[in-house]
């Protein structure tokens, strides 16, 4: 009697084992639509962020209707076209595909191993058809964890227009800091580049000044050093810079 009663408990747990499964995969399904919906919308609320035109009643999906989207070789700095879905799909696999770039131990110095081969590039242009902002996807190495962002150039192509974090997992109160809109507005109208053409932007401990400094997150010196790796890379020659040299000469 206890056996069958053993089994029968069993049999129970088991058929409401499966039954729940069966739910939780259901709505998973349901659901899939709307959380990719909701991360492609997040996506460009935080790439107009960094352009510096959302505002609090910005139709976002209307606003970025006006955004082009480029994939940039990043063996070469070409561009063309495209779109840029496959990419937030999944940014490690294609890192990691037999087509990516890798780099070098000195090249890598946001510790990311390697890139993928393509990636997009938004554009948003003046009533006149110029470039106006250039926001690119930028991530890199923080304490913790590997920190996503958005990196926004005005027209000029050397001065910020802004910089987001979209996803990291920093510590919240310290490096979490890149979060705050006090911190990344001290980013705006600096200067990445120097007057030989090399990176000069820089995170800096004990008061930033000059055109080309930022003041570092306070107790959190690890992740103040990875975000300034990090743009230091995808703003020189490994990164974007032969993309933006190519537009600074007529590109698209």
């Amino acid at each position: 009697m206890r056996r069958e009663s053993d089994l029968r408990t069993f049999m129970i747990a088991l058929t409401l084992a499966v039954i729940c499964s069966f739910f939780v995969a259901g709505a998973n399904v349901l659901l899939k639509p709307r959380q990719d919906m909701n991360k492609e919308l997040e996506r460009k609320k935080n790439i107009l962020l960094a352009a510096g035109v959302l505002k609090s009643d910005t139709d976002i999906n209307k606003e970025f209707g006006s955004v082009e989207t480029y994939l940039v070789d990043m063996k070469t700095g070409e561009a063309e076209k495209g779109d840029a879905g496959k990419y937030f799909e999944s940014i490690r696999k294609l890192a990691a595909a037999k087509d990516a770039v890798h780099l070098s131990k000195q090249q890598d110095i946001t510790v990311i191993k390697s890139i993928p081969a393509k990636i997009p590039v938004f554009i948003l242009r003046d009533g006149d058809g110029k470039i106006a902002k250039v926001v690119m996807p930028i991530y890199g190495s923080g304490l913790w964890s590997t920190m996503y962002g958005f990196m926004a150039l005005n027209s000029d192509l050397n001065s910020v227009s802004g910089i987001t974090f979209y996803e990291h997992g920093e510590t919240p109160g310290l490096g979490g800091e890149i979060d705050n809109p006090l911190w990344k507005a001290q980013w705006v109208d600096k200067k990445i580049y120097g007057n030989d053409g090399s990176v000069a932007l820089s995170v800096v401990k004990g008061g930033a000044h000059g055109e080309s400094q930022v003041d570092s997150l306070s107790g959190a010196t690890m992740t103040s050093r990875g975000v300034e790796n990090t743009v230091r890379f995808w703003m020189g020659q490994d990164g974007f810079g032969k993309y933006l040299n190519s537009l600074k000469q007529g590109g698209a």
